[in-house]
C-alpha cells in the first residue's frame, strides 16, 4: 500500500518535541550586531536529495543544479524577473544571420577559486568537450542529461582570443542561450583544475567562480558552502558566511524543521504553507511561472529507427519497444483519461487556486509557439466528462476499463506531486481505470526506464521547466517537424513551426496537462528578507546567492 503523506496533529507535535531535543544543523550563534544577518549559517530545507557528486554529467538532470548554484556560474543568467537571458560569464553575444553560429565575448578578470586563475576561452572549450566529446581524455563516465542534444548542437568552439569565441552549430541554434544558461547543465568548471587534479578534483575541492566556495559534504545529509574570502566580481559580498543545503523527501519532518528553527526555509504543500503563514512565516514565490505539472504516458514508441541520423539508436533503438497492448497507445484512451480528470477539483483542493491551466506541455504564453485557440478548444477536447470518458474507453475496446501502473516520486519545486498522482488515480478509478501506485526513485528507476524506453504500462508525474521541450510522443511525423524546426533561422517561421508542433501534441493528447505553477517557498522572516528567483534556473530554485538576510529587529515583511 502506498504510504500516505498526510499526518495528524498529535503526531506532528511528538515529532516537534523530538526535534527540539536534538542539536540544530547550524553552528552556535552569537547575538548579531545591528545591520548584520542574525545567523552565520543559512540552512535550506529542500525536498530532493541532491547528487552525491558535483559532476553534473553523471546521470544528470538540471533539477539538481541547485547544489552548483552558490559555487559555479554559467555563460548566461536567466533573468529573475523577465525570464530573458542576461550575459553572465559571457559579456555579450551575437547570433549570425543564418542562425548557425554565435559570437560571444567573455568577461575579463573573473577568477576561479583556489588560485586556479582567470576564466578564459579555454574553459568554455573544456566544458563543451566534457559534455560533447564521447572520448574526452580523463573523463571516465559517459554524459547524460535531457538537454545534452541542445548543448551539443554546438559542434565546435572556435577561439578568437582569450576572451572571445565563436560557437559553430550543427543546425540552426536559436536556443543556444538557453542551453548555455543557468537553466541548463553547461556549468563552467576550471580547465586548469582538471589538468592539475584530474576529474576527481571536481569532487574533493571544486573550483568555481561564484560567491561561495564548496566546503564539505556529508553523504545523505547535507552540502555546505562558505562565503568566498573576497567580494564576488558581480554580486559583491553576500549576506551569509555559510549556506547549508539539507533535504528530506518526507513533508512532516521538513515542516517541523522549519517550525523549530532547524531550517530557515523549505518547500511544503499549499495546505501547510497556509498554516505556516498563519504562524508568522512568510511566503516567497518564484518571480515567474516556473513549472508545469503534467502526467506523462509511458510507452508511446511509434517512431522508426534511423541509424543514419542516430534517431532512437542511442539506447538500442525502439525496435520491439512499442507494446500495442498498452491501452493508451490508442488515442481515444488518452482522450478518455484526460476527460476523467477533474482539474477544477485538483486546482481548488491541492493548489488552493494558485495555478493556471496547462494546455500543451512545454508551451507558455510568453514563449514562441503559443496558440491562443488552445484555451477555447480545451474544454470540449480535454474537459471533465466521466460519461464521455467511459464512451471513449468503450469505443477503444475497454468497456470495463483496464489496469495499469503509475510511479510516485517527490520532486523539487512540486511538493504536491505525490498527492496529485494519488488524487488522479482516484478520479481514473471512477471510469474503470485501476492504477497500481509504485513508489520509485526518480534517478535510479524512473529516468533510466524512460530513457531506455522501458516505460510501457506506466504513467508518471512530470514537471517540465519553462522551456519548449521535445515531445513525449515518439513518431515520425512530429520528429520530422522537429528536424525542420532545426533548419529555421527566421524567428517568425520558427514560431509558426513550434505552433504546428504544439497543435500536433494538443490534438493527439500527448499527455494529461494540468497546471502552470509558481514555486512556493516558506521562509522564516526573522532570518530572511527576500529571495528573488525566476523558478527555472539553477535547479528550479536558483540564485541562492540573492537570498537576503533580515537585518532589522522585527521580522521582515
Amino acid at each position: 500500500m502506498v504510504q500516505k503523506r498526510f499526518f495528524k496533529l498529535h503526531g506532528l507535535l511528538c515529532l516537534l518535541l523530538v526535534l527540539l531535543l536534538l542539536p540544530t544543523g547550524g553552528s552556535p550563534q552569537a547575538q548579531p550586531a545591528a545591520g548584520k544577518a542574525k545567523v552565520d549559517r543559512l540552512v535550506m530545507g529542500l525536498i530532493n536529495p541532491y547528487r552525491d557528486y558535483m559532476r553534473p554529467w553523471i546521470n544528470g538532470t538540471p533539477d539538481h543544479n541547485i547544489q552548483h548554484d552558490p559555487v559555479f556560474e554559467w555563460l548566461f543568467e536567466v533573468d529573475v524577473s523577465s525570464g530573458g537571458y542576461n550575459p553572465w560569464l559571457a559579456k555579450s553575444s551575437e547570433m549570425a544571420k543564418d542562425g548557425r553560429s554565435w559570437r560571444i565575448k567573455l568577461q575579463k578578470g573573473v577568477q576561479f577559486h583556489h588560485g586556479y586563475g582567470e576564466f578564459t576561452a579555454k574553459d568554455v572549450v573544456h566544458n563543451h568537450a566534457l559534455w560533447c566529446d564521447p572520448n574526452y581524455p580523463g573523463r571516465k563516465d559517459p554524459t547524460t542529461v535531457g538537454y545534452k542534444q541542445g548543448m551539443c548542437a554546438v559542434q565546435r568552439v572556435e577561439v578568437i582570443n582569450d576572451h572571445e569565441i565563436v560557437m559553430h552549430c550543427k543546425v540552426v541554434c536559436l536556443d543556444l542561450l538557453f542551453y548555455y544558461s543557468s537553466a541548463s547543465s553547461m556549468i563552467i568548471f576550471s580547465k586548469a583544475q582538471w589538468d592539475k587534479e584530474g576529474e576527481m578534483g571536481y569532487e574533493t575541492r571544486p573550483a568555481g567562480t561564484g560567491p561561495y566556495i564548496f566546503k564539505e559534504r556529508q553523504l545523505g545529509r547535507y552540502v555546505l558552502y562558505e562565503r568566498a574570502p573576497t567580494p564576488h566580481w558581480k554580486w559583491g559580498v553576500v549576506d551569509w558566511k555559510e549556506i547549508m543545503m539539507t533535504w528530506n523527501v518526507e513533508e512532516p519532518p521538513r515542516f517541523a524543521q522549519l517550525l523549530t528553527g532547524e531550517s530557515h526555509l523549505t518547500e511544503i504543500n499549499r495546505d501547510l504553507t497556509d498554516e505556516a503563514i498563519a504562524k508568522g512565516f512568510k511566503l516567497v514565490r518564484s518571480r515567474q511561472v516556473a513549472q508545469q505539472t503534467v502526467i506523462a504516458f509511458g510507452g508511446l514508441y511509434f517512431g522508426t529507427e534511423d541509424k543514419a541520423t542516430k534517431r532512437y539508436t542511442e539506447y538500442g533503438g525502439i525496435t520491439g519497444r512499442l507494446d500495442p497492448k498498452v491501452p493508451w497507445t490508442n488515442k481515444k484512451v488518452r482522450q478518455a483519461m484526460n476527460k476523467a480528470v477533474n482539474r477544477e477539483e485538483l486546482l481548488k483542493v491541492l493548489y488552493k487556486g494558485r495555478a493556471t491551466p496547462t494546455y500543451v506541455a512545454g508551451f507558455y504564453p510568453d514563449l514562441p509557439g503559443w496558440d491562443p485557440t488552445w484555451a477555447k478548444r480545451f474544454p470540449e477536447m480535454y474537459g471533465y466528462d466521466p460519461k464521455k470518458a467511459k464512451q471513449l474507453l468503450a469505443e477503444a475496446g475497454y468497456p470495463k476499463g483496464f489496469k495499469a501502473k503509475a510511479w510516485l516520486f517527490p520532486f523539487a519545486g512540486a511538493p504536491e506531486l505525490v498527492q496529485l498522482l494519488e488524487a488522479v488515480a482516484t478520479q481514473l478509478r471512477e471510469v474503470g481505470i485501476e492504477l497500481e501506485l509504485e513508489e520509485a526513485d526518480l534517478v535510479a528507476v524512473v529516468q533510466p526506464k524512460v530513457r531506455e524506453r522501458r516505460a510501457n504500462w506506466y504513467i508518471r508525474g512530470g514537471v517540465p521547466s519553462k522551456k519548449a521541450v521535445e515531445p513525449q510522443i515518439e513518431d515520425d511525423t512530429i520528429y520530422g517537424m522537429w528536424e525542420e524546426l532545426l533548419q529555421m533561422s527566421d524567428p517568425k517561421a520558427y514560431d509558426a513551426q513550434l505552433r504546428r508542433i504544439g497543435n500536433y501534441k494538443f490534438e493527439n493528447f500527448e499527455i494529461i496537462p494540468l497546471f502552470d505553477v509558481h514555486i512556493e517557498v516558506v521562509v522564516n522572516p526573522k532570518i530572511i528578507k527576500d529571495w528573488p528567483f525566476s523558478g527555472w534556473d539553477g535547479g528550479d530554485i536558483g540564485h541562492t546567492f540573492l537570498i537576503s538576510a533580515c537585518k532589522q529587529e522585527k521580522p521582515c515583511k
